[in-house]
C-alpha cells in the first residue's frame, strides 16, 4: 500500500509487488483507498470502488442529503432507516459499551464546536475554543440514541457521526466481497483475509517500521497529529470532557480480529490512555497494540 494518505490513519503497505497480487488504488472518504487480491478478485475492483463511493455518499455527515444527516436533522422523532444504517448505529452502540463510553458517536456537536465542521482539510478552526471552553461531557450514547431494526430516534440537541467506525467495518466488508485471499486499506484501516502473497499472511507495515504478517485479521491506527489545527485542537474528542483528547497517548495501533474492532479500540486508547489496556486486553477481539506518545502520531 502506498504512503501519503490524507487521513489521520496512515496508509500501510499491504504487500510489496509480487506475482499474483493485483492492486487498485483510488481516493474515497478524503483518504487513500487500496484494494488488493491474490489472483483475480471475486468482483472487479471498479465495482468495489463504486460500492464504497455509494457508501460515502449515503453516510457521510458532511453531505446534507446523506442518510446520517437526515437522521441528525430529525431529533426527537422516530425516523425510518435502512438496514445499512441500522448496522452502523448498532456497531456504534456496541463500541460505546465495549469501550466504557470512550468511543461515543454522539460527540459530533463537540467536534463541530472544536472547528471540524467541514470535510478535512477544508475546516474552519477556532484554535482557542478547545482550551478555553468549559468541559461539557457527552451523555452516554445509550441515552442519546434509540434503535430499532427499521427506525432510530435521537434525543433533541444531539447528533451522531459514525464515519470512523464505518471505515473499519467497510474494510472488512469490501475484503469479503473481494474474495478469500484479499486485503484492503481504507485510509489506513486495514483488513486482511487469506494467506497473502507468500502464504504466511499479508504484510502490514505499522507506524515505526514494524511489519506484521496478518492473516484473517485487521489493523487500525488512531492519532492526534494529522488532523490537527492548533496546539490543542484535533479530531479525537474525549466524551468525558467534550474536548480534544489529552490522555498522553498520541497514537494507538490495534491489531484485532476485525477492522471494526480495531477501529474503536484504537480510538479508545487515544482517548483513555494506558489505563484502558486491562479492559482492551480482556476483549476477545483485540489481539495486540502499539502506543506512541510523540508528535509522530
Amino acid at each position: 500500500m502506498h504512503p501519503g494518505s490524507t487521513d489521520t490513519k496512515r496508509d500501510r503497505a499491504i504487500s510489496p509487488r509480487g506475482d499474483g497480487v493485483r492492486r487498485h488504488v483510488c481516493e474515497i472518504f478524503t483518504c487513500d483507498v487500496v484494494l488488493a487480491s491474490r489472483g483475480a478478485p471475486r468482483i472487479p475492483f471498479g465495482e468495489a470502488e463504486r460500492w464504497l463511493r455509494r457508501l460515502d455518499r449515503r453516510f457521510s455527515r458532511f453531505r446534507p442529503d446523506s442518510e446520517i444527516s437526515r437522521l441528525n436533522r430529525s431529533p426527537g422523532v422516530w425516523r425510518t432507516i435502512s438496514g445499512e444504517l441500522y448496522a452502523l448505529l448498532k456497531l456504534a452502540l456496541d463500541a460505546a459499551v465495549a469501550s466504557g463510553g470512550l468511543v461515543n458517536a454522539a460527540i459530533l456537536p463537540r467536534l463541530v464546536d472544536a472547528g471540524y465542521a467541514r470535510s478535512w482539510p477544508d475546516i474552519d478552526p477556532d484554535p482557542g475554543a478547545p482550551a478555553t471552553a468549559e468541559p461539557r461531557p457527552v451523555p452516554p450514547l445509550t441515552e442519546v440514541l434509540e434503535l430499532r431494526r427499521d427506525a432510530a430516534r435521537l434525543r433533541p440537541g444531539h447528533a451522531v457521526d459514525v464515519g470512523g467506525l464505518a471505515k473499519g467495518k467497510w474494510a472488512d466488508d469490501v475484503v469479503s466481497r473481494l474474495g478469500p485471499d484479499a486485503a484492503a486499506s481504507l485510509g489506513g484501516d486495514v483488513s486482511c483475509r487469506g494467506p497473502g502473497p507468500s502464504g504466511d499472511g499479508w504484510p502490514v507495515a505499522l507506524p515505526g517500521g514494524e511489519v506484521l504478517r496478518l492473516r484473517d485479521g485487521a489493523v487500525a491506527t488512531s492519532g492526534t497529529a494529522k488532523r490537527r489545527w492548533g496546539a490543542d485542537a484535533h479530531h479525537i474528542i474525549d466524551p468525558r470532557t467534550g474536548r480534544p483528547a489529552r490522555s498522553g497517548v498520541a497514537r494507538a495501533t490495534v491489531i484485532a480480529t476485525t477492522g471494526a474492532c480495531a477501529e474503536w479500540a484504537s480510538t479508545a486508547l487515544v482517548v483513555g490512555g494506558t489505563r484502558q489496556i486491562p479492559r482492551l486486553g480482556a476483549h476477545p477481539g483485540v489481539l495486540g497494540w502499539r502506543l506512541g506518545t510523540g508528535e509522530e502520531a
